[in-house]
């Protein structure tokens, strides 16, 4: 067995620095997925960590660069890596180097690794929207957006097993949810200054988008029947 293969079949490791809500995310994929009658086989249930883990490194790394060019060259430096090309960047730890390489392997055996760099190009663009906004509209419609391209990713990976009404759940479960966590966090990133809306905005803009004042919910529905 080749090195490759046998880091393919090994379970990631996060390292400690990993936050906590994303240690059992792949414990809670599976059983999402039991519920809608699909058992993930263990190789998937791999490639779904190796995601997960992926993006939680990187976005902890970004929210410890204070500046917009940095963040932006980083960003750029993450997609040279997920397409094997040679970069210098101290921001791009050896952590994120490892996650890159294996997220890339999950990507090539799936057959979308164009996909994923695209899809993974607006999630960075994105973010940095998210985080430069001071506008509770914006954010609103900026981690609905997150969200669901996230699950877009991670349907990608599970395109083979996936079935259209799980598919459905996931895109419409995928928006709320994002916005939920930013709604907990965004008192103590405002204070960290990785985001730039002030945090009593975020509920009015909310209520504003479920009373049908705002079209930011409705712009993700794309993916409803």
């Amino acid at each position: 067995m080749n090195s490759a293969v046998a880091i393919r079949n090994r379970w990631p490791v996060p390292g400690p620095a990993v936050r906590r809500e994303y240690m059992k995310l792949p414990r809670d994929l599976a059983a999402l997925a039991h519920s809608f009658g699909i058992t993930l086989p263990p190789q998937l249930q791999r490639d779904a960590a190796v995601l997960a883990f992926c993006i939680e490194c990187a976005d902890r790394l970004l929210d410890a660069i204070p500046e917009t060019g940095g963040r932006g060259k980083f960003s750029i430096d993450v997609l040279s890596r997920l397409r094997a090309e040679r970069i210098s960047n101290a921001d791009i730890t050896p952590e994120l180097i490892g996650w890159l390489a294996r997220l890339k392997d999950v990507a090539e055996r799936h057959h979308v690794h164009a996909e994923f760099c695209e899809i993974i190009r607006e999630l960075l663009r994105n973010s940095e929207q998210m985080r430069l906004t001071q506008s509770g509209a914006r954010f609103v419609d900026c981690a609905v957006k997150e969200g669901r391209l996230m699950v877009d990713l991670l349907l990608l990976i599970l395109a083979d097993v996936s079935t259209p009404s799980f598919a459905n759940f996931m895109h419409r479960l995928a928006g709320p949810a994002n916005l939920a966590d930013k709604l907990r966090d965004a008192r103590r990133d405002f204070q960290r200054g990785e985001i730039a809306v002030r945090p009593f905005k975020i509920p009015f803009a909310l209520r504003a988008a479920l009373a049908g004042d705002l079209p930011i919910l409705d712009a993700h529905r794309g993916h409803e029947p």
